[in-house]
């Protein structure tokens, strides 16, 4: 587990090898700590492969909250969020991530390796520039 803030305003957050509970935990702490920057950026994200081990339970509904708060403030300041994902569990995961903007607020995709997400929001935060 790791989060790269070397490159802001595109931060990578390196998840995968955690408990998917304690992935979106991290990943709703980084962005509430990239929001508190009050300028805009990109996160690619990499969350664990394969379905989660925990269905639901209070910890699945805080985190789902804790976005829903972040929703409004994600969507003045982050200029996309992008999952790296194999191929493969991107399909698996299509209907998720196609409904991303509406559950995150900004723009959302999914990419396979790390270089194309951090390609992908640098092309984003330089559109916003313009």
């Amino acid at each position: 587990m790791s989060v790269d803030w070397a490159g802001w305003p595109v931060l990578h957050v390196h998840a995968a090898d955690l408990p998917h509970g304690e992935a979106r935990a991290l990943v709703v702490g980084v962005l509430e700590e990239a929001l508190e920057r009050d300028e805009p950026f990109g996160a690619a994200v990499e969350m664990p492969w394969g379905a989660p081990a925990e269905r639901g339970g209070g910890e699945a509904v805080q985190q789902v909250r804790a976005v829903r708060n972040l929703r409004p403030r994600l969507a003045e300041r982050c200029r996309g969020l992008v999952f790296v994902l194999p191929v493969g569990e991107q399909e698996r995961h299509a209907k998720v991530l196609r409904s991303g903007d509406q559950v995150w607020g900004c723009p959302t995709m999914a990419a396979d390796t790390s270089e194309a997400a951090r390609d992908w929001l640098r092309s984003r935060l330089e559109e916003d520039v313009v």
